[in-house]
């Protein structure tokens, strides 16, 4: 019996536009009353993950920062959080500032009160905001780094670049055999690359599994929805994982549970539809 629902947000629960439909959110809703448990996994950070969710006044489990820090959406009550030891934290941003590279670092804004640090002289933005206005942060949860003590961080939760794709994978290779840190490696739209360090322990499905064991829920009785390579665990070891149409090939190669719709369709929202429809009472 399917106990726990969880789902990634862009590519997923998100369609292209950044929305989540009506009949999602009632779903959801339903879903959530008949004591079905809704947890969000996604790679944004905690603070962007609020504005999307405002129509369900549900206080669920959000894995943010993926899976760095686990909050209730309502409440805000910390479960977990995994930051980047500061040992590791000055390796990767000392090396950083040797190669010429900019590094922005994301920390815990409930402890810290503001969300990312940035080299002095720089504009005010994300790494993000330049390909996913969406991912705007406010510039007054912006320092830079001659406003902080950089060598005191102790709540790092990301180290991320953009830059040429040329010059990521170069500053990445001189990490390759860090085994202390997660390495993520993208490309976005203008053909520039991320690369993204975060905890050994920053994993969605660890941050997921740690949760609905303290609500003794069995992994075998959860079905998980994802689209990306920061998915893969959670398809793989969920009781059922989904890839979605629009995923990417990576993924579906890892499950023959395939959404019939992509995130632009509902793709979500029939799949539970058909999984709970006894629980729906349809």
């Amino acid at each position: 019996m399917l106990r726990a629902v969880c789902l990634d947000l862009d590519g997923t629960l998100l369609n292209d536009e950044k929305k989540i439909s009506d009949r999602s959110f009632e779903l959801l809703d339903n879903l959530i009353g008949n004591g079905v448990e809704v947890v969000i996994a996604t790679g944004r950070h905690f603070y962007m993950v609020s504005d999307f969710l405002k129509p369900l006044k549900r206080d669920i489990m959000v894995c943010a920062n993926n899976g760095a820090m686990s909050r209730f959406k309502e409440s805000n009550k910390l479960v977990n959080v995994e930051y980047v030891k500061n040992s590791k934290f000055l390796e990767v941003f000392n090396k950083a500032l040797d190669c010429g590279m900019d590094p922005y670092i994301y920390v815990d804004s409930f402890v810290d009160g503001y969300h990312l640090a940035i080299p002095d002289g720089r504009p005010k933005k994300s790494h993000f905001e330049e390909n996913i206005v969406d991912k705007k942060i406010a510039t007054d949860s912006i320092r830079y780094f001659s406003q902080i003590d950089m060598k005191s961080l102790e709540t790092v939760l990301c180290i991320a670049f953009l830059d040429e794709k040329e010059k990521i994978d170069e500053f990445y290779r001189l990490f390759n055999d860090e085994h202390n840190l997660v390495k993520n490696r993208y490309l976005v739209p203008d053909g520039r690359k991320v690369l993204e360090f975060q905890s050994a322990n920053a994993d969605k499905w660890i941050a997921i599994t740690n949760y609905l064991k303290s609500k003794n829920i069995s992994l075998s009785d959860v079905v998980s929805f994802g689209d990306e390579f920061n998915d893969k665990s959670m398809i793989k070891n969920s009781g059922i994982g989904f890839a979605m149409k629009n995923g990417i090939d990576e993924l579906k190669s890892l499950t023959k549970n395939i959404t019939e719709f992509t995130n632009n369709e509902d793709g979500v929202y029939f799949e539970l539809k058909k999984l709970f429809k006894d629980v729906l009472g349809e």
